[in-house]
């Protein structure tokens, strides 16, 4: 019988293709943020943060996807979240991303939330006290990125 939403188990190639696809697309998507807000004022202006809905839909379906597809090569998983943090030290600590680095930020937000939800998931399924612990955190800190990126934009928090 055909399932709809069955996972499909890819090779290391395509994993890390769809790995790819995922970042790059929302990176496509929030580097051309100047179209719904030229004036470049962010989180205080109601058009942006309709923008950015596309890219959290990115975010939050892709590292499902990503989690779902790569049940047979779970380096895959564990090489596209050190690549995340990575993107992170580098954007926060270097030029290395230069006239970009607000795009990459609008980038990593969106994927370290899915991926917030994917693990809190994965955490509480595991019924253990310290699994759910780690779900609860998981599930803290994404809401804590959600509301900084999209709502409040303090930097003490960043």
């Amino acid at each position: 019988m055909f399932k709809l939403f069955a996972p499909r188990d890819l090779t290391p190639i395509p994993a890390v293709a769809a790995t790819a696809f995922v970042a790059l697309a929302i990176f496509a998507w929030t580097e051309n943020t100047g179209i719904a807000d030229p004036n470049d004022l962010s989180v205080t202006y109601w058009p942006w943060k309709l923008w950015q809905i596309f890219p959290l839909l990115m975010g939050a379906g892709g590292t499902w996807w990503i989690w779902l597809s790569t049940r047979r090569v779970p380096w895959v998983r564990s090489l596209a979240l050190g690549l995340l943090a990575l993107t992170v030290l580098l954007n926060g600590y270097t030029g290395v991303f230069g006239d970009y680095w607000g795009d990459v930020w609008r980038t990593v937000n969106p994927i370290f939330i899915g991926s917030a939800s994917v693990s809190a998931v994965v955490l509480w399924r595991c019924g253990c006290a310290a699994g759910r612990v780690g779900a609860v955190i998981s599930v803290t800190l994404g809401a804590l990125v959600f509301a900084n990126a999209y709502f409040v934009n303090n930097g003490v928090l960043w």
